[in-house]
């Protein structure tokens, strides 16, 4: 999350100065202490005083400034770069819904852990050139609020549902969930099947065993989602990476207190996940594209080998699935090989519409 540098930046040194004068002062103070030098103890604590002053007066400047600089700029961000969908009302709160194109069926495409709809940038507009096409953000990510409900598929996919529903989108859909996104997009077919007619996961997991949730993560998530009402995570570009063209829109989506809140919630409630996932007794029927990365890209040979087996088993959650490799890309299909998703979608979009044509073949 946070960039590293062989050297400490001027921020560093500035916090290391604030934090190791004071504590110079005070280990002084009980040195003469420990020696019996009274004065000399009383004098160097009177002497803390003016640090400890100045600093906590710096402090509360610095807040002060980065409130303001954090305001200046989302409403920079509301005026260059506002929501290109609809936010639909959830009945307290509001989900942004972006749709673009036209006919039917109906493609809808789940971001992954910790995405957005920007996530979609390179596949939305050639599926919308053949069909109708939504993107949208999840609860707490982008430009939707924040959910009351619980960050597990059972509830996430609930949303989806009311989402597109409210937002006047009518089945049959078909279902694209990255990443994470595969486990909504496999609850959804079967909490309600009769509005799914095929679903297509992208180097999703299979829901064998929990992600690890170490306590740094949890440490740098709640220092982000802490601080990013003063304009840290903003100044210092840990919530805008990317290439350089996106990285100012992605600080307008992702540099904001409630994602990181929103991340930390899911990333806890990930077990719980996985057992929803687990419990689904019923195997689908519908058409199942697995579409997964290059083995062959990846760093740990191990590790790569572990994970195309794991999707090898996605094959098994329906009797009529497929799986396609994404030749050259690692997990970020959608930004490396977004052709690979539309092909798919597109061969899916004919079989649906034309339901006598031929199976799915590997695109090349």
């Amino acid at each position: 999350m946070f960039t590293t540098h062989s050297s400490f930046h001027p921020v560093r040194w500035a916090a290391v100065i604030l934090v190791t004068v004071p504590v110079v002062l005070l280990a002084a103070a009980l040195v003469a202490s420990l020696t019996q030098q009274k004065e000399v103890a009383h004098a160097i604590r009177h002497l803390l005083r003016y640090p400890l002053v100045a600093e906590s007066s710096l402090v509360l400047l610095l807040a002060l400034w980065g409130i303001i600089y954090e305001r200046a700029n989302k409403a920079r961000d509301l005026r260059l770069y506002p929501p290109p969908g609809k936010l639909i009302p959830m009945g307290g709160y509001r989900l942004h819904l972006y749709c673009t194109g036209e006919g039917s069926p109906t493609v809808v495409l789940e971001h992954g852990l910790d995405g957005s709809y920007l996530d979609w940038r390179l596949v939305q507009p050639e599926v919308a050139r053949l069909t109708r096409v939504c993107s949208y953000d999840r609860a707490g990510y982008g430009w939707s609020d924040r959910s009351p409900k619980p960050r597990v598929p059972s509830a996430m996919v609930e949303e989806l549902h009311m989402l597109l529903r409210n937002g006047g989108e009518k089945p049959p859909f078909i279902v694209v969930g990255h990443s994470m996104g595969a486990f909504d997009a496999v609850m959804y077919s079967h909490r309600y099947p009769d509005e799914v007619g095929a679903i297509v996961l992208v180097d999703g997991p299979y829901p064998d065993k929990p992600l690890g949730f170490p306590w740094r993560e949890k440490l740098e998530l709640r220092f982000m989602q802490l601080t990013s009402p003063f304009g840290l995570p903003r100044w210092r570009r840990w919530c805008a990476g990317g290439p350089d063209g996106l990285r100012a829109i992605r600080a307008a989506v992702n540099c904001k207190a409630r994602v990181h809140g929103t991340h930390y919630e899911q990333l806890l409630n990930f077990p719980s996940a996985v057992a929803e996932m687990q419990s689904l007794e019923n195997f689908l029927t519908l058409p199942l594209i697995v579409i997964s990365r290059d083995p062959l890209v990846g760093g740990d040979s191990l590790k790569e080998q572990e994970w195309a087996e794991r999707q090898k088993k996605l094959l098994q959650l329906s009797s009529n699935s497929t799986q396609v490799i994404a030749d050259g890309s690692r997990h970020d299909v959608p930004g490396q090989r977004p052709d690979v998703i539309i092909d798919v979608v597109r061969r899916l979009v004919e079989r649906m519409r034309q339901p006598a044509q031929g199976q799915i073949v590997r695109p090349h």
